[in-house]
Parts: structure tokens; sequence; C-alpha cells
């Protein structure tokens, strides 16, 4: 079965170490030259961040934690967005979604195009220069694939951008446009992002709400409350009307990067001229339950109220999660009962979130009988549902119940997602069951749902502790055609597992890449490698690490 499942991913060229390779920038591709996207930016923002259930707003999210992939520690299973997850679930349908499909040739321009924009530009008229000569016949699915791997490299990505939009008989599409926008936002160049949008506002009906949404949020997540705040004000100058779902959408952003004072002010100062709805209250008392300020959450739903809203399953479910993360589940019984003595019984998120808190809690017995529970009250559970129990089961090291959890879905009609995937994925490399985790992974091509970077860390880690370098080669290339690509996160995973298990040749390799993705690592990245490299005495190696180190007196060493 190993041969058969490594035979799909078999590379094709030989690995180039650190230190082994005659140049240390053309040696950071440890892995292949040809596969010179090894460190490519994460995941692009594909899907827009304004889509909204008409019950469960998009901010609702357990113990979120964008800025952390990857982790060792009981929180890392994360349950999705609820909006998504509440909207009938479509997975990827490599029919439906063309922009996955491409010819071998809009392949082959694609991989030349990243290979020449891997390297380190000051800026992006330089990339501009670099590639200028390259003959590529352009498209959108190319733009859009190029983006996606370069979505936090945002010099090579707005260089391009500009390449492209030069090129005959080619026109940026809408969704193009607004791909660079969240790729500039994500990398805090909030001047660059406005040119680009001004740019679009010369194009007819190029600002959309999609378009704003990705502003408002990028603002907010990088702490600049009053400026997304400003551009919902301005948003009438881009042809916008400023309405109810408008200010949610901004309202949301606020509450979810803990700042709800400002959503709430965002509520006062608009409440007379835009008749605020279920999901303005809902962002409120989100916000003020996130921020542990009951309360006020309250007073929120009193008001709610008297504005002819009734509290809904959203609305108790804010408190729900919030004091399961606290850990008070009296509390949170306390909720429930409240919410079957209103009408308004839990739902199977609400479900969720109890049973994954009681899971992470260790309370493995309670968080069972939620399933027994549930189904008392006419709830059934949904892949979400099943993806939380895979993980408390995992946890408790009962990785069988879990594997037959996952095998009975299909006989109860559910449908695993990625998250459901990405959970057992996780499970069967916590167990170095290398075989069904790679099996899981082929199990997901051909359902056609797509991997994200969260399938394949775990993968990576395991390959690292096990030191099974071709076949972190194989995944690694699996996942450039995949289009899911390395973030700092993962990169950190990488050089401190490599460093662990005495690859440091590819863990040099790996850090060096992130610097030429101008990443900044942690110190103790940079430390644990040099203190590894001096351990076995690898002195040229540890030279060249220091001297790439943009700040080598953190280290106290020359």
């Amino acid at each position: 079965m190993m041969y058969r499942v490594l035979t799909r991913w078999r590379p094709s060229v030989s690995l180039n170490l650190f230190g082994i390779a005659p140049n240390i920038v053309s040696g950071a591709n440890f892995l292949c030259t040809a596969f010179c996207t090894i460190a490519e930016s994460p995941t692009a923002p594909s899907s827009p961040d304004v889509v909204e259930s008409p019950k469960l707003p998009s901010w609702v999210k357990f113990y979120e934690n964008e800025n952390s992939t990857i982790s060792d520690s009981e929180d890392d299973f994360v349950l999705p967005n609820i909006a998504d997850w509440a909207a009938t679930y479509k997975p990827y349908d490599a029919c439906r979604d063309a922009k996955h499909v491409v010819s071998d040739r809009v392949d082959s321009g694609t991989n030349r195009l990243s290979i020449a924009l891997k390297g380190k530009f000051e800026s992006p008229d330089a990339v501009v220069d670099a590639i200028k000569s390259l003959d590529v016949n352009i498209s959108e699915i190319m733009v859009e694939k190029i983006l996606k791997r370069f979505s936090n490299d945002w010099i090579p990505a707005l260089g391009f951008f500009k390449w492209a939009k030069s090129q005959t008989d080619y026109q940026h599409s809408v969704d193009c446009y607004n791909m660079m926008v969240d790729i500039l936002g994500k990398s805090k160049k909030f001047g660059l992002m406005w040119e680009l949008v001004e740019e679009m506002n010369q194009l007819a009906g190029f600002v959309s709400i999609i378009t704003m949404s990705k502003v408002v949020r990028r603002l907010s997540k990088a702490g600049k409350r009053n400026d997304a705040i400003e551009a919902f004000r301005m948003m009438e100058r881009f042809g916008l009307s400023k309405d109810t779902s408008a200010m949610n959408l901004l309202m949301d952003a606020l509450a979810k990067e803990n700042s709800v004072e400002h959503a709430h002010k965002v509520f006062l100062e608009f409440k007379d001229l835009i008749p605020p709805n279920s999901h303005s209250f809902n962002a409120l008392i989100h916000g003020w339950c996130k921020a542990r300020k009951f309360d006020r959450a309250r007073l929120a739903m009193e008001e709610m109220e008297k504005y002819g809203f009734r509290p809904d399953v959203v609305c108790y479910t804010c408190f729900v999660e919030a004091y399961c993360h606290e850990k008070d589940f009296r509390k949170v019984d306390e909720i429930l009962d409240e919410m079957q003595l209103k009408g308004c019984p839990p739902n199977v998120v609400t479900y969720t979130i109890v049973m994954v808190a009681l899971g992470k809690a260790k309370e493995i017995n309670e968080a069972l009988e939620v399933y027994e529970k549930m189904k008392q009250n006419g709830c059934h559970p949904d892949a979400s549902f099943y993806s939380g129990l895979i993980f408390i089961l995992n946890k408790s090291g009962r990785f069988k119940d879990a594997k037959d959890v996952f095998e009975d879905m299909s006989r109860q009609n559910v449908t695993p997602h990625v998250l459901t995937y990405n959970t057992m994925i996780s499970a069967a490399c916590n167990h170095s069951r290398e075989e069904d985790a790679l099996e899981l992974l082929l199990e997901m091509e051909k359902n056609s749902i797509k991997p994200d970077l969260k399938t394949y860390a775990p993968l990576l880690k395991m390959c690292c502790r096990q030191k099974r370098m071709k076949v972190l080669q194989c995944l690694l290339n699996d996942m450039i055609q995949k289009d899911v690509s390395l973030d700092l996160g993962t990169y950190t995973l990488l050089v401190h597992a490599l460093c662990k298990s005495g690859k440091l040749e590819h863990a040099c390799s790996f850090l060096q890449e992130m610097l030429l993705k101008g990443m900044s690592p942690r110190d103790s990245t940079y430390k644990l490698l040099i203190e590894k490299l001096e351990e076995k005495g690898m002195e040229k190696a540890k030279l060249r690490i220091v001297n790439l180190m943009p700040r080598p007196e953190l280290l106290g060493r020359a």
C-alpha cells in the first residue's frame, strides 16, 4: 500500500541541500530546481468575506487564531466559520471549479512564472523588469493561480499583477483585482491598497461590497479601526450604498477583531439613519461575549427585543461559546436550559461547540453524552459535529473509535468535508499511521475535496519526525500543484521539526526560504537552529545563517 501511495507523488528531481549546493540562494530550494515554489505564500483569499448565512453571521468562530496555523496544543481543533457551516456544503468540485482544472500549457506557464518570481525583489517594478521578457500566454486562470501562490509575498504579487495588466489581449477581472486588494491589505500596504481601489473605481462596477469587505476587514485586523469606519463612511463615493448589510459587515469585522467598543460606536452613530436588524445586534452580542462583558451582552439582547427582534439561536450560542471558552459548564447548562425555555432550542452548531469544549477540558464522558442529548432533542449531527467527535476521540487516545466514527459517516448519509479529513489526517499522524494519513489525502482528491494548509501540516510534521525526506518532498510538490503554499507557521514547524530530527541542512534551507520571502522568523527559531549547528560543528552553515539574519545581535553570537 505504501508503494502505491508514494508513487502517486513520486518526485522527478533530486535534492539540493543547504551547505552542499555551491550557491546558498539557489540551494534554498532544497527539494528541486523545477520545484521553485516551495516558499510560496499561503493560501489566497479565494472566498469573499462578505458571504453571510441568513441565520448565522460570519463572525462566530470557535477559539479562532488565524496567526497560529500550526499548534501542538489541544486547541488546534478549530470549528469552521459558522456562516459557511450553516450553508449547504458544496465540496470542491473539479468540474465546477474550472480554475483548478488547467491545461498543461497553463501549468507550464504558471510554473515558469513562479520560478521567475521567487527571487528577492526590492520593488514591484523590479519584478516587472525581471519577467517582461518571458513569453507566456496570460489568462485569468493563470493570474489567479499566481496570486494564490504569492498571496503572502506582496512585492512579486503586485509586480506580476502590473506586468499581467500590460499584456496584450488581457484584462484583469474583478476577482483578480479583489485578490490583489486583499493581498495588499494582508501585507498592511494600505496606501497601495487604496491606490488599487481608486484604480478599480475608474473601471465601472469594479468596486463592490466584496471589495470593501476586504478593505474593512484588513483594516480592522491591523488595528486601524477608525480607518475601517472611515472606509464605510466613504462607500457612497464608490457607488455603494451604506445600508444595513454594509453596516453589519463593519460591525462584524470590528467585533471579530476584539473591538466591540468601536462596533457599538458605529451602531450608535448610524442606528437612526440605517435600520439595524437581528444581525446587527448579534454582532454586538458576540463582541461583548468575546470580551467577557456579559452584562453588556444582556443589555444588547434587551435592546434587540425592543427593536422587535427575538433573540435567536445565534444570539444564545454566543453566550454558550464564551462560557465554554471559560470552561464554566454550569453557566453553559443554564444557557441551554434558557434556550429551551424561550422556545429557541440549541442547534447542531451549539451542541458541537459544547462537545468540543468538554473534550478539550478532558471531560470525555460528558462530551460523548452531548451526542445522546442532541439526538433526544431531535437534532441531527452534521459533518462538523462528526469532525469534533473524531477530534476528542483522538485526543483521548481512541484512534480506532475515531476511525470507526469517520467510516460511519457515509452510512449516516453525512458527507465528510475538508475539516473532517483534516481532523482524521491529524489523528492518523498523531498515531504515526503514515499509510492511513496518505490514503486519506488520496481519498480527498478522489472525492473532489480540495486540501488546504491544515491538511498538509500534520503530514509534514510527521515526515520530519520520522525523517522521511522523500515523502516530505512528494508532499511539498503536491501542495504546489494544488496551489497550497507555506506560511510563517508552517515554515516554523518545518525548521523546528527538522532541527529535532537532525536534518539540519533541510532546516537551513527552509529558514532561508522564510527570509527570502520577507518573513521574520521568531527569535526562538533562530536560536534553536544556531544551537543545533554548533552542536554538530557545522560552522560554515552557521556563519551563513548568521549573515542572513536581519538582526544577528538578538542571538548574542557572532
